[in-house]
C-alpha cells in the first residue's frame, strides 16, 4: 500500500495530527520535522502519480492550493525564499515539499535535501506541533 495513500486514510479518520488545513483536493501538512521551520509537506486527496495524470479542472485547483498554502507559510514564518519540490520518486504518489529557507541557514544556497540526515534532530514536540499547526491556520481562514 502507498504511505500517503495511509496518510489521507488517517487523516480522514481522524488519526494523523499534522494536519494543517483539508483543501478540496488536497491535505496540507505540518513537517514531522521542523529542521526548516514550517515545513510542511501538501498531499494530494487521490492517488495520482504524475500532475499530467490529473484532470485540468483538478490540477488548476491544486495548484491554487499549493499558493494558498505557500502564501501561509510565508506571512506565518517570513522566510527569505520558499523551496517548493514535488519529485515522487520515492513515493510515487503526488505530493509538494514547502521548506522556507531563511537568512541564517548556513546552507542556504544548497537545497534542502542534503540536509536530509540532520532532519530528524528537529523534530516538534506535541505543543510546538500543535502551536505551529494554529499559527499556519491563523493564516488560512
Amino acid at each position: 500500500m502507498c504511505p500517503l495513500c495511509d496518510r489521507v486514510k488517517a487523516t480522514q479518520e481522524g488519526s494523523y495530527p499534522y494536519l494543517v488545513k483539508e483543501f478540496k483536493n488536497s491535505y496540507l501538512y505540518l513537517g514531522e520535522h521542523q529542521f526548516y521551520e514550517g515545513y510542511c509537506v501538501m498531499v494530494s486527496k487521490h492517488h495520482y502519480r504524475e500532475m499530467s495524470d490529473i484532470p485540468s479542472p483538478i490540477r488548476e485547483e491544486l495548484f491554487s492550493e499549493m499558493m494558498m498554502a505557500s502564501d501561509a507559510i510565508i506571512k506565518t514564518f517570513n522566510p527569505k525564499k520558499m523551496n517548493l519540490a514535488s519529485y515522487g520518486n520515492v513515493v510515487e504518489h503526488l505530493h509538494w515539499h514547502f521548506f522556507p529557507r531563511y537568512q541564517d541557514d548556513p546552507q542556504f544556497l544548497n537545497p534542502p535535501w542534503l540536509q536530509m540526515k540532520e532532519f530528524d534532530t528537529k523534530k516538534p514536540t506535541v505543543d510546538q506541533r500543535d502551536q505551529l499547526i494554529q499559527r499556519l491556520q491563523a493564516q488560512l481562514v
